[in-house]
């Protein structure tokens, strides 16, 4: 869920002339050219940023003019107390035609918490400037057309809870310093050209929730990323309870540390080059989704589905997939006993032998089964 809303309470200028005044008894006249300087400073910003608009068919922009104060134009939102912007979001409606860079100079607005510039056609790198707003909470530009790389200094947001950046171009490896935003909950970065492993310094973000890096909630999909995913990941992510990683380049086996990240409800590594043996899953009771499609895991041995029965402790399981892999061995009697809530099961195109199981009939919620293309 994506955190947008709050408003601007109105303030009468006698209560706002006797704040004013009551500030200037308790701070002094430094303080108040604080406030000045800082208000010009994102004026200054938001024009700057109106400037570079190409088209506004809707009008979004018409109140954006000195004839009313800046944190009465439309989608700004700012602090009551310190008439700074906290929140850029007249773009969070989406197919404006906004198409060109985003402005160095919105690395002016300090007090920045919220941009949200999803869905347009904004172009050029990540800004560098934007890792001075100390007190963004959450990024999102997602849908847009921005290259090159994430910057390092991207760790100096240790405020940002929400990193959405998906669907965009960006290229490269994800910094280490990425590992320094400790307030990092969610990170979707999915269909983007980024490469490499992922860093080893992502798995300090205590409080992650989501990833996703598929296709470039952690989502990567879709990406290049390539390597094994670090061994101990699950151990320092124990409030992860999305991860997407599928169409990358992603070996090696999956970690066995999965076990200690209970809070899983979605798993999906679809389409990478993982190996080896699935470790136990019994422990991730909340999962309802496991795709380890299109890999290479198992050995088409008869240890390879050992794993299932560690699935029946998953009570709210519905879609499991396994097809093309190097599963063997046969099914057994226990997989009637995966949950009832399970509604989609594919496990074809593997080496798997013997009879179907007459208990697979308890799945009573079976809407789709493949088992096709085995022995």
């Amino acid at each position: 869920m994506k955190p947008y809303n709050t408003f601007l309470l109105p303030m009468s200028w006698y209560v706002y002339l006797h704040l004013f005044i009551l500030t200037l008894m308790c701070f002094g006249p430094n303080r108040a050219v604080t406030v000045t300087l800082g208000n010009q400073t994102d004026h200054l910003a938001l024009l700057q940023f109106n400037q570079l608009v190409s088209s506004d068919p809707y009008g979004i922009l018409d109140s954006w003019n000195s004839s009313t104060h800046f944190c009465n134009w439309h989608g700004i939102i700012c602090n009551p107390k310190h008439q700074r912007v906290t929140k850029l979001r007249y773009l969070n409606i989406g197919n404006n035609s906004y198409n060109g860079n985003i402005p160095q100079e919105l690395g002016r607005l300090s007090k920045l918490g919220y941009l949200l510039l999803l869905n347009n056609s904004l172009v050029g790198e990540f800004p560098i400037n934007l890792t001075k707003c100390y007190e963004l909470k959450t990024i999102d530009l997602e849908g847009n057309n921005l290259i090159g790389k994430l910057p390092s200094q991207i760790g100096s947001l240790q405020k940002l809870q929400n990193f959405f950046i998906e669907r965009n171009n960006l290229s490269r490896k994800i910094p280490p310093s990425i590992g320094n935003l400790s307030s990092l909950a969610v990170l979707s970065i999915s269909y983007n050209n980024l490469v490499g492993n992922i860093p080893q310094e992502m798995c300090f973000l205590k409080h992650l929730w989501a990833i996703a890096v598929d296709v470039n909630k952690l989502s990567v999909a879709a990406n290049n990323f390539s390597g094994s995913l670090p061994p101990n990941m699950f151990y320092t992510l124990p409030n992860l309870q999305y991860f997407t990683v599928g169409s990358n380049k992603f070996s090696g086996p999956i970690p066995t540390s999965i076990s200690n990240a209970s809070s899983l409800t979605l798993f999906e590594i679809g389409d990478n080059h993982f190996v080896g043996q699935v470790p136990s899953l019994g422990k991730l009771k909340d999962l309802y989704l496991l795709n380890l499609e299109m890999n290479i895991l198992g050995d088409s041995s008869t240890m390879d589905l050992q794993f299932l029965k560690s699935l029946t402790n998953c009570s709210k399981l519905q879609s499991l997939s396994l097809t093309y892999n190097n599963f063997g061995g046969s099914l057994q009697n226990s997989i009637g006993n995966l949950s009832t809530t399970l509604d989609e099961l594919k496990i074809g195109v593997n080496q798997i032998y013997g009879q179907i199981p007459i208990d697979l009939g308890n799945l009573i919620s079976l809407r789709l089964l493949n088992m096709g293309h085995n022995h």
